[in-house]
Formats: structure tokens, sequence, C-alpha cells
């Protein structure tokens, strides 16, 4: 097997970005340095000792992961989507995306573990000593990470792609006191994907501050986790409507939408409950479009996948690059957004 961008940076003692700079004849790297890669790469075989780089010669190849939940998340499953066709679009990148089976952070920790030589990480994260020790592995080795929809902020990761989920928590809130009209009271459903999620826990934390500040008449009652299958979330459903038949809205910060919606309509109790959900998928688009969902909170699973990369492809080849999260975007039944063409990156 070819040695890798990142062989080359352990043989030499540099980073990765190092090792660009020199492979790409670029300043603000020492002569001596300089001598370092060239000796590696021809050390290890990543040049041979005939064939020196020069500015010319094409880039390397980079190779960047991205760790991915498993499951029926509609939000997740267009991010993959995304992901695959940006790197798709770029000239020397390959995409691995490698299968974690469920929401464990033994699972999580054992894919990072094992990822071998890529150069970059994007990856949904779990809130969890197991995952960040993980993640401490992996950007030791001078690896650029980029937590994706939910952030890690203690740990080393390069940048957080996604949007302030205290505040999506807060928005969703504020939509439905607004909803229920002046002084509203009853009870409210709050749906998580995983509260191994750091967003999902801040999602709740965020509309139990609405919900105390501006209705205090509103019950917020005891979590539901959907583990982000919609299967899950059916019957959660169902037992949330057999325990409290009065309930006024619901929010779900995470998967399952589609399961919690079925259940909903079975029960003909869709339209008199005010709903609020994450993401603008093909799915939600349509309940928005019957009236089951009455707002969604989007943050763009096109924009973060293509962000990401940039953050990981700037970081590996060294280029100046200040990334842009997602903001938060309320979707109605009236402004449904429509997909555009992608911009070019790196």
């Amino acid at each position: 097997m070819r040695p890798t961008l990142i062989d080359l940076a352990k043989a030499a003692g540099v980073s990765t970005a190092t090792v660009d700079r020199v492979l790409n004849t670029r300043p603000g790297v020492s002569e001596r340095t300089r001598r370092l890669v060239r000796d590696a790469a021809r050390r290890i075989g990543y040049l041979t000792a005939d064939t020196p780089r020069t500015a010319d010669t094409p880039r390397p190849d980079l190779h960047i992961a991205a760790l991915l939940p498993h499951g029926t998340n509609s939000f997740i499953a267009d991010l993959r989507k995304h992901l695959i066709a940006q790197a798709a679009s770029l000239p020397g990148v390959t995409l691995s995306l490698p299968q974690i089976a469920d929401l464990d952070p033994t699972t999580m920790a054992a894919a990072l573990n094992d990822l071998g030589t890529c150069e970059g990480v994007a990856v949904v994260a779990l809130h969890h000593p197991l995952v960040q020790e993980a993640l401490h592995r992996v950007t030791t080795r001078g690896v650029p990470v980029v937590t994706l929809a939910s952030d890690l902020p203690d740990t080393r990761r390069l940048a957080y792609i996604g949007i302030d989920n205290m505040r999506a928590g807060r928005l969703a809130g504020q939509v439905i006191t607004r909803f229920l009209g002046r002084r509203p009271d009853g009870k409210v459903a709050f749906f998580a994907g995983s509260m191994g999620y750091r967003g999902h826990q801040e999602r709740e934390i965020g509309l139990r501050q609405i919900l105390s500040e501006e209705a205090p008449g509103l019950q917020l009652l005891e979590l539901r986790e959907s583990r982000e299958d919609r299967g899950r979330a059916y019957g959660e459903t169902r037992a949330l409507l057999g325990t409290h038949p009065d309930v006024v809205a619901i929010y779900n910060a995470g998967g399952g939408t589609l399961g919690i919606s079925r259940a909903l309509k079975e029960a003909g109790r869709n339209h008199d409950i005010i709903i609020v959900a994450h993401e603008a998928t093909d799915q939600n688009k349509a309940l928005l479009l019957d009236g089951t969902l009455d707002a969604v909170i989007d943050q763009d699973a096109r924009g973060e996948a293509r962000e990401a990369l940039s953050t990981l492809i700037a970081a590996i080849r060294g280029h100046p690059h200040t990334s842009v999260s997602p903001r938060l975007q309320l979707v109605l039944k009236e402004n449904l957004p429509t997909d555009p063409p992608a911009p070019d990156i790196y």
C-alpha cells in the first residue's frame, strides 16, 4: 500500500500541514524541515529518489473519514448524501464512511480508533468519555477533526459545524408558546434522538428556559428518547397519547419525526397538537404541507457537508480558512426551501 500524507508526517516528525507546504513548495518552512520531509518521503517510498516533487506535481490524495450514526434519521441520511456528492466533486479527495451500528459510545470510540491513515475526520459525536478519549488520540496524531450537528467543545477538535442548539431549543419553545396563544396552559412533550448528544441536551435546556420565562402555565413532561429510530418514536408517541391525552404540543429535537407523525395521524391528533421538529428534509416538507408539522428548525445539511469538507481540506493543506456554521432557520409551510446548486469549495 502506498504511504499516505499522514505516514510521511509521522516519519518526518512534523504536522500534515507542514508536509503539504513542503510538497507544494509554499513558504513558511525552514530549509532544515524541508530537507527532513524530502528525506523521509524518499525513505518510506512516498517519493522515489529520481522523481522529486515540484509545484506542478499533482497534490497527494486526501483521505477524509466521516463518522455518522446509523439509523432512520432523515437529516443524517441527507448529510451522508451531501458529503458523498461534495467529496466526489473534489479532485484528489477520497471520503470513507465507516458504519456505526448504533448509538453506543463504545461502538463510536472503536470506530474512531480504527480510522487508520485518514488525514481528516468529520464526526457526529456522542458526549461520552470514551468518545472524547478516542478523539483525543486522533487529534494527538495531528489529524484535524470537525464535529457536526452536536459539539464537543472540551476536545481539541478544529471546529464545530452546526447550529447553536440551545438557541434552537429556545426557538422551538417560542414557536410553541406563540402558536398556542396568550397565556397558554397544558402539557408539552419533548422527544430527543439521544441524550448522549450534547446538542440534544442543549435543546432541552433552551426549551425549558423559554417555557419558564414566557409560558409558566405549560407543563414540560418527562423526556422521551427515539434513539433516532422512527419505529421507537411511533411507539413512544402512542404511549404518550395514552398517558397524557391532554398534551398540546410536541418538540422533537432529534430524528423519528415520521414515527411521531404516523402515531398522531392514526389517533386523529395531527391537526390539534402543535409539533415543532428539526430539519427540512423531503419527508418533513411533506408533513409541513399536509399540516401535521407546524414548524421545522433547519440547519442545511448541504451547507454543513460543504463547510465540513472545506474546513478539513484547508487544515490539511495549510490554507487559511474561517469556518462558518449554519444559521438557525425557521421553516413553515409558506417558506419551504428548495435546494440550490452547491457552490465550489477547495
